[in-house]
């Protein structure tokens, strides 16, 4: 398969996936029906929930000593929200994508819109808020390096960021649904909402693998390998929530983007293997 024709396939993907796009309102036709759809079936959680707990660890740097598990897995899913909030406002700012560009970027920009909506859909099932602010000092850090860098050293940092993204929600949807299990439809809707995002965070790693020449790919494996040790220093409410061992564990294994393709039928696709 060509890197054109791996292209114009991912290409083909979005569109039947995401539907027609709209710059200008930051909507994709598709997703804004599949929101529908969840305000059609609203799903609400009835555990008791600490909301001082929660807000007063969202404003925290670092999270409380003996934190509640499940306030602390919405406490990580919100600072992921205010993370995507940060990075797709400087991206707007600086005005990287417009409507002219690229179709597939286009739609790679919007998605990331949408990857706010349903992070704070998901922390919104158990009646809690998400209040902007900017991100830990190791996120903006990443965020600002991927989008002002020039695009050959904007992009292998980029994809080595997605490839982040995409071991993290794997594991953060995986950790909501086990700690929510004893109420299925929460857990139904915690997979459903991550999933939508990891699809996305999937293809965007195959689309720029198939951008880079096999020296930016490994440069761009090396700089996945640099950021996930970071990880569990820069973002002390994930080590909390996870253990370093485990963080360890998830980072350490073999980046398999074939194997989380296969995992999610029709909502993923990779033009390129890294």
């Amino acid at each position: 398969m060509t890197g054109e024709t791996s292209a114009d396939g991912y290409l083909e993907f979005l569109i039947a996936r995401d539907g027609e796009p709209d710059f200008a309102r930051h909507t994709l036709s598709r997703r804004e029906a599949f929101f529908e759809r969840l305000v059609r079936d609203p799903v609400r959680s009835r555990l008791p929930i600490d909301r001082a707990a929660y807000l007063r660890n969202l404003a925290r740097r670092r999270p409380e000593s003996g934190l509640d598990e499940r306030i602390l897995w919405l406490v990580v899913t919100a600072k992921a929200n205010q993370a995507e909030r940060f990075g797709v406002g400087l991206a707007e700012l600086y005005g990287r994508i417009t409507a002219d560009s690229d179709p597939v970027r286009v739609h790679i920009q919007l998605q990331e819109f949408y990857h706010t909506r349903l992070l704070a859909d998901v922390v919104g099932m158990f009646g809690l808020p998400v209040h902007p602010r900017p991100p830990a000092l190791f996120a903006r850090v990443i965020i600002r390096l991927t989008i002002a860098l020039r695009e050959e050293w904007h992009l292998p940092l980029a994809g080595a960021a997605e490839m982040v993204g995409c071991v993290m929600f794997r594991a953060l949807r995986d950790r909501g649904v086990a700690l929510f299990a004893e109420e299925p439809p929460v857990a139904e809707r915690i997979r459903l909402l991550y999933d939508e995002i990891l699809g996305d965070e999937i293809g965007h790693v195959g689309q720029i693998a198939g951008r880079l020449s096999p020296t930016g790919r490994a440069i761009m494996r090396r700089l996945y390998r640099v950021l996930a040790h970071s990880v569990a220093g820069g973002l002390p409410e994930l080590r909390a929530l996870f253990g370093r061992r485990e963080l360890a564990r998830c980072f350490g294994a073999a980046f398999r983007l074939d194997e989380m393709v296969a995992e999610l039928p029709g909502r993923a696709y990779a033009a390129a293997l890294i």
